[in-house]
């Protein structure tokens, strides 16, 4: 069928309703947004499915030692890009004439990606010695048996850069469904064999993370001859922005990221399940703000502001997500997961406050990102990260796992004036 010669009005109005450029790339824009948040959302539902399956073979104990783990590796996989992935979706971008160019420059990110994942492996490997003291759970055999597939998460770290700063938004929309989707698959064949346990839990969630990981990065077919120029191109971006955005995000997210294991510490690890459940409900509520936001990154290198009309339909959505959340999220959590996990509603209202917090910055984050504004979101960072930990450690040990939902929305609240006025003036400097 050839296409209509003329959009219809509403259409036309919809594109234009991004605000940020020509109706042409405002449609490619609109289009590549609703792609990455549709799969978003059907990973969303898939992973619904993988954590279903969790929660109910495994139960509350073994769920939140599942949980306890992957919040470790996570803590750990914050410190281990030392700003080149950062530089590396921001030269890809500058680079988007020359396909050959961005090819080489992803074979050397992935050599990067590789050397940082055994240091992650051995990391992860030597905190095991420790896992019981610091976690307060018996987790110590898993991460010695599992470091070094759990460092490999590092390269998996790559994939939104990588498609962020290529704009290949597409390539990350099959990503997200794959990875769930094949994770679900290994999951199901193991429960029905009957061989359903904690490590099988753990091997299913990493081998299709893993697979769909390297399924990506050949569909981008990497080159990996002559990498000295690339390596020198990635180096000379860290030195100039990159450890800047490194030293920022290990500030605000390493100290984001302690709240679980903070809760571990001080309660016990079923906690942090129940915690990590509550945010697990809130993961559609964030999915359009990052979406919109990833999709915009490489438009917002060349824009003055962000689009009223972007900011408008960001807030919008998670204000009726919010609204969602509280009539509805106690029924879907009793339905989706059990009655064993009940006290996960009561932590809804707060934690879907403080996603909506969250949300309202993403936009304004990735501006101050693709314009390069490093020392500035490294002082957001700082100050995020300083407030994030004594919110954790006064509220944890005094309300449990409601203080660390108590703590989550205070450290998201600051983030939020922040970044509002870093962008003002960031704005007023390019008026």
């Amino acid at each position: 069928m050839s296409p209509p010669l003329e959009k219809p009005a509403s259409l036309a109005n919809g594109i234009r309703f991004f605000g940020v450029g020509s109706p042409m790339h405002l449609s490619k824009s609109a289009r590549q947004t609703l792609s990455l948040f549709v799969c978003q959302i059907g990973g969303i539902v898939l992973g619904f499915g993988v954590n279903w399956i969790n929660t109910r073979a495994l139960g509350p104990s073994d769920y939140g030692l599942f949980v306890a783990i992957f919040a470790a590796t996570s803590f750990v996989m914050v410190f281990m890009d030392f700003g080149f992935f950062n530089s590396g979706a921001r030269v890809l971008a500058l680079r988007q004439d020359s396909i050959n160019h961005q090819r080489r420059l992803i074979g050397a990110l992935l050599v990067v990606g590789f050397v940082l994942s055994l240091l992650a492996a051995t990391i992860l490997w030597v905190a095991s010695f420790f896992a019981v003291q610091l976690l307060n759970a018996p987790v110590e055999h898993l991460l010695r048996w599992f470091s070094l597939f759990l460092g490999l998460l590092v390269v998996q770290e790559l994939v939104e850069h990588v498609c962020r700063g290529a704009g290949r938004i597409e390539a990350l929309s099959v990503f997200n469904l794959t990875s769930k989707a094949f994770c679900l698959v290994l999951q199901g064949l193991a429960w029905a064999a009957g061989v359903y346990s904690l490590p099988m839990a753990i091997a299913a969630s990493l081998v299709g993370s893993l697979v769909a990981t390297a399924l990506l990065f050949h569909s981008f077919r990497p080159g990996f001859g002559g990498l000295g120029p690339s390596f020198k191109e990635l180096w000379g971006d860290v030195r100039s922005y990159g450890g800047h955005a490194y030293f920022a995000n290990v500030a605000y997210t390493a100290s984001a990221r302690t709240d679980s294991l903070i809760l571990s510490h001080f309660v016990n690890t079923t906690a942090v399940g129940y915690y990590r459940l509550a945010a697990l409900v809130m993961t559609p509520m964030i999915s359009l703000s990052q979406a919109l936001s990833t999709t915009l990154f490489k438009r917002f290198a060349l824009d003055r502001k962000v689009s009223g009309r972007v900011l408008a339909a960001n807030g919008a959505w998670l204000g009726l997500c919010l609204v969602g959340v509280m009539a509805i999220g106690g029924p879907i959590v009793h339905v989706i997961f059990g009655p064993k996990y009940a006290p996960v509603a009561s932590l809804l209202p707060l934690v879907a406050l403080a996603t909506l917090l969250n949300g309202l910055a993403q936009p304004l984050n990735k501006f101050l990102g693709a314009k390069g504004k490093g020392p500035g979101l490294g002082t957001i960072a700082l100050i995020v990260s300083v407030c994030t930990l004594v919110f954790n450690f006064v509220l944890i040990p005094r309300f449990n796992v409601m203080g660390a939902c108590y703590a989550s929305a205070l450290g998201l609240l600051v983030n939020l004036l922040l970044h509002m006025y870093y962008y003002r003036r960031t704005v007023r400097s390019l008026l």
